[in-house]
């Protein structure tokens, strides 16, 4: 999981019988008659075979973008794409710039911060969110702070208060601006036993975004991770995650799809949508004119313990 990741990128800078009817007289004794032979049983016809359940949608040819990281955040430009990403290569948080054909070029690399995620609030602000090292208690905290028009920079940074007081598998926020123009905020936290990752969530108080409230109960269990908002509308909202690192080698991180009518309750589908070959997460995703996704995301070999984390894109396309 890539809050795992980050948090080691963090540290080094600064995660199934008819009745018979009564006899008749009986008659003289007859020859006995030759048995007939016993018959066969017919075998039983076969069981049809289990129902399985259609996968909720579908990944597009899968690109490498010949950049090593792990939690990226992507938003559209005028010119392209710009990539935020955790890079132990680049040192620290990189910023790179992309055309339409995907070719990037780094701009910055920003420091004491991961995870980030940027969003529009319902008051005008380009506010970001993200993860920092409190280098007293050594927690990991959320932040929010505004970034500036091309990336390159945040201000005002400050903890929501939000921290993982001790837990490991914890953080990788998502922000998403709601219909009323509030802002959610969705993090993992560790859950109770192996593989058993939970999802919370938190909603500012107003369209600053800036103070939240803890939002009652659990968005998702059962060790979904790195969940990313693609659709927030009244009615009709799409997400996509990943699933634990806990289960490798056996069973690899893969890509799930869920919906929901208010951003609060949720439906997963159990089908994993990404091929099985590597592990995939740290799913970020943007919507096309044509009703599909663009995704950006790490991948990984299907291996326990340190791993090299590369880029890649593709395309979602949820089913109806």
């Amino acid at each position: 999981m890539k809050a795992l990741v980050a948090t080691a990128l963090l540290s080094s800078l600064s995660l199934l019988a008819s009745c018979a009817a009564p006899p008749p007289p009986t008659p003289p004794t007859p020859e006995p008659a030759e048995a007939p032979a016993p018959q066969a049983e017919p075998d039983p016809a076969p069981s049809p075979p289990a129902e399985q359940e259609a996968a909720p949608g579908e990944l597009g040819a899968i690109t490498e973008l010949g950049l090593s990281g792990v939690s990226p955040h992507m938003e559209a430009t005028d010119n392209g794409y710009r990539l935020y990403y955790a890079s132990i290569e680049v040192g620290g948080l990189a910023v790179d710039n992309c055309t339409a054909q995907w070719e990037c070029s780094n701009q910055v690399v920003l420091q004491r911060m991961a995870d980030l995620t940027i969003v529009e609030t319902g008051s005008g602000e380009r506010r970001g969110y993200w993860v920092e090292l409190n280098p007293d208690t050594k927690d990991k905290e959320i932040f929010t702070g505004l970034v500036a028009a091309d990336g390159s920079s945040t201000s005002g940074g400050t903890s929501l208060g939000f921290s993982s007081a001790g837990q490991m598998a914890w953080g990788v926020p998502d922000a998403v601006t709601l219909p009323d123009g509030r802002v959610r905020l969705y993090w993992v936290v560790t859950g109770e036993g192996r593989a058993s990752e939970r999802i919370v969530s938190a909603t500012s108080t107003d369209t600053t975004g800036t103070a939240f409230e803890m939002d009652n109960g659990f968005r998702l269990t059962g060790g979904y991770v790195d969940f990313e908002v693609l659709q927030a509308v009244d009615g009709d909202w799409v997400g996509v995650m990943s699933s634990s690192p806990e289960n490798l080698p056996e069973n690899p991180q893969g890509l799930f799809v869920g919906t929901s009518k208010d951003g609060i309750e949720w439906e997963v589908s159990p089908v994993n949508i990404a091929p099985s070959d590597m592990s995939y997460l740290d799913p970020t995703g943007i919507p096309q004119p044509d009703g599909s996704f663009l995704i950006v995301m790490a991948v990984a070999p299907n291996e326990m313990g340190d791993r090299d984390y590369t880029l890649s894109v593709t395309t979602l396309t949820v089913g109806d």
